[in-house]
């Protein structure tokens, strides 16, 4: 008997107390979270976008870049210079560097892995040739073509070299690797031989 009492007091005390775990105990002071709603953030700044104009800058990263076929093998260095295009301030408005301010990247990051510029999907097959040089994880960047040709001819991942990044990377011809060396690119070109 003294069990079924135990029980019955038990069931009754778990029923009570998940209807009352609505009840919550704080410690301390608390505050009622106040955040702006994202999405409407999301579309406040979406109009703000002058979506016109990224188009026709789409449009112009877009267009085809071209290279001269290398037409010997050689290597040469090239240090990226680059030029700030706004002002970047610090948490207090103070200005940490100005807009003009000129600096070489590869002096604050390093590259994950090489660059690879081709103009053709027989390049690719050529440098893939030297497996010493060339990896899975390194990036391929496609001149004197469409990427999505590319692309469907080879099933390879690849990225349209546009002429701003041949200004960047300082390569003059294809096919070519690109490595970090310190501060530097080393751009490798390479001569095609004929199949």
């Amino acid at each position: 008997m003294k069990i079924k009492f135990f029980n019955s007091i038990i069931i009754l005390l778990l029923t009570f107390s998940s209807a009352s775990s609505a009840i919550t105990v704080s410690k301390g002071t608390t505050y009622e979270v106040i955040e702006p709603d994202l999405l409407l953030e999301i579309q406040q700044k979406a109009k703000q976008v002058d979506w016109k104009k990224l188009q026709r800058n789409m449009k112009l990263a877009q267009d085809i870049a071209r290279l001269p076929i290398a037409q010997e093998d050689r290597s040469y260095y090239h240090t990226p210079i680059t030029t700030l295009p706004f002002e970047v301030k610090d948490k207090n408005g103070k200005v940490l560097y100005p807009k003009g301010f000129k600096f070489n990247p590869l002096k604050y990051t390093t590259l994950p892995n090489q660059l690879i510029v081709l103009g053709s999907p027989r390049h690719l097959k050529m440098v893939s040739s030297f497996s010493s040089l060339v990896s899975l994880d390194d990036t391929l960047l496609i001149a004197n073509m469409n990427a999505r040709v590319f692309i469907e001819k080879t099933n390879k991942r690849a990225f349209l070299l546009t002429k701003n990044a041949i200004q960047r990377l300082g390569v003059k011809s294809v096919p070519a690797v690109i490595s970090q060396q310190g501060d530097k690119f080393l751009i490798q070109e390479y001569k095609v031989r004929s199949e």
